[in-house]
């Protein structure tokens, strides 16, 4: 273990060695506001990714990054233990092929796993694309994502199915993260009067619109566009948005599963779910 140290945090990296790239996002992020009095711990997976370092943990209290919980939000696992010891292997994969789409494909009628999911309940509704998103429950996707059969050390049988949000979570993670920026980047309600208020007293009110438009382009922070943060009543709207959207991805992972399992006419014994890009709103 070791520890980066930065303006407003110190972050605690879990791994012997990291790449020169994923320890200066880490610095990076340690230099930013929305990392004061945080407590950062980066796990052994540690590499640079996108939007953030992959691996990044931390306290989340007034205020949150949309990318640093990603563009795939509720991304994880859903895992069920079956009564079978045995399964056709070749049976499963036809199965897939034939019922999950993957990649971009969505499918041809909403799952019926889909059905009560009321996406319209999004704050963020109106740049949402839903009709696709609904079509997207019960799909893999690509990246990382998968779908595989293990058997454990006691002979026990496993099906695993690693998704996410689908195209969902990229369009709420791009929505906030390009409010939260404009949020950091918009002039106060007292600037905005003050400069009214001065140039009717110079009599130019013909030119109160277009100084108005000068000042709301004109760039406030020295915070990253990536890692612009949402507080006040936007950071609510997150969260709120980011639940939904966990629950999709959620749903998802499980309208899969259905297939599977009803599709080979196997029996669960035992079933769980894990997801790894969220913030855990319970426990702040």
């Amino acid at each position: 273990m070791f520890e980066i140290n930065g303006k407003y945090a110190s972050a605690k990296v879990f791994a012997e060695i990291a790449e020169e790239s994923a320890v200066s996002q880490i610095i990076t992020l340690c230099n930013q506001p929305v990392s004061r009095g945080a407590k950062i711990r980066i796990m052994p997976d540690v590499h640079a990714g996108a939007g953030c370092t992959v691996g990044t943990t931390m306290t989340v209290t007034d205020s949150a990054v949309p990318n640093l919980v990603g563009v795939d939000i509720g991304c994880g696992m859903e895992t069920v233990r079956l009564k079978e010891t045995h399964i056709e292997l070749q049976k499963l994969d036809k199965l897939i092929y034939k019922s999950i789409p993957s990649g971009f494909s969505v499918r041809e009628t909403v799952h019926r796993f889909a059905a009560d999911f009321d996406l319209t309940a999004l704050h963020c509704a109106p740049q949402i694309h839903v009709p696709r998103a609904m079509q997207s429950i019960g799909t893999l996707g690509g990246g990382n994502h998968f779908i595989e059969a293990d058997q454990g050390e006691d002979g026990s049988i496993y099906l695993v199915i690693h998704s996410g949000s689908r195209h969902l979570g990229v369009e709420v993670a791009k929505y906030y993260q390009e409010e939260a920026y404009r949020q950091l980047n918009r002039a106060s309600e007292d600037e905005v009067q003050a400069l009214i208020g001065a140039l009717k007293a110079e009599g130019k009110e013909k030119q109160i619109q277009k100084a108005l438009k000068k000042l709301k382009e004109q760039k406030r922070t020295d915070v990253p566009k990536h890692l612009a943060y949402a507080v006040g009543t936007l950071f609510e709207q997150y969260l709120h948005d980011m639940k939904l959207t966990q629950a999709f991805a959620m749903r998802n992972r499980k309208a899969m599963m259905d297939e599977l399992i009803r599709g080979m006419g196997l029996h669960v014994a035992e079933q769980f779910t894990t997801i790894h890009n969220y913030i855990d709103t319970e426990h702040m």
